[in-house]
């Protein structure tokens, strides 16, 4: 369960800010997603799904290229082989009013879409994608052949800018990700090991991981109407 924590410091690289050098303090990436995965870990601590164990891990570079999660994935200090699945939280403090949560990945195990329909958690509406291949570091353990999710409350103004500060994150909304996440946890602790779909051809999924050319947009995944927002 992971969750990355660098931003873009004065956003020199970057940054979607067009003026002077500024602190760029991402509150919603990913300060959010480092506050689910604290509060994750402390909910599970209580004894919360007791048949895994479970590894929280907090990822740096991933602004710059997915470095920490990949550098994981390439050297593991745990066997892969014993690693159900990978939960990835990656800007998850905007959650709208509609309460649309974006789900990627949705189509590395089968076991994902069942798990998901089953869940009625505050009225979070999953909006689910298949591909395993996404700018966030849950791709890392999808080229390792690992299930995985990635949840993510949308797209707005304030991405790498030095907007995305604490006051605009929906708390509220936040801690309903987390129940979220959490009932998903609880649905799977008895489930055995996930079987893993490959969704994407894998050479493919490496040269998206690599990141060196981009067009410095991402798709608002949580855009209900026509055609694709960015």
């Amino acid at each position: 369960i992971g969750a990355h924590y660098d931003h873009l410091g004065h956003g020199i690289m970057g940054s979607l800010y067009a003026g002077d050098p500024a602190i760029h303090n991402g509150a919603d990436d990913n300060a959010s997603g480092v506050a689910a995965l604290l509060r994750i870990a402390e909910e599970l601590k209580k004894g919360r799904a007791k048949n895994n164990n479970y590894l929280f891990m907090g990822f740096s570079g991933e602004e710059m290229g997915l470095f920490g999660s990949k550098y994981f994935a390439n050297n593991p200090t745990i066997n892969l082989g014993k690693v159900n699945y990978m939960l990835n939280m990656d800007m998850v403090g905007r959650l709208n009013e509609e309460k649309v949560l974006a789900v990627n990945g949705a189509g590395t195990s089968p076991a994902w879409k069942e798990a998901i329909e089953n869940l009625s958690i505050g009225g979070i509406q999953a909006k689910t994608t298949d591909s395993g291949i996404g700018p966030s570091d849950h791709t890392s353990f999808y080229l390792k052949d690992l299930p995985v999710l990635h949840f993510f409350t949308g797209q707005h103004t304030d991405y790498h800018k030095p907007s995305d500060d604490a006051e605009l994150v929906n708390y509220k909304g936040l801690m309903l990700v987390t129940d979220y996440i959490l009932a998903l946890i609880d649905e799977l602790d008895g489930a055995g090991k996930l079987a893993f779909t490959k969704t994407k051809d894998e050479d493919e999924g490496k040269r998206a991981a690599a990141f060196k050319v981009t067009l410095g947009v991402m798709p608002d995944y949580v855009y209900q109407g026509e055609g694709m927002r960015i």
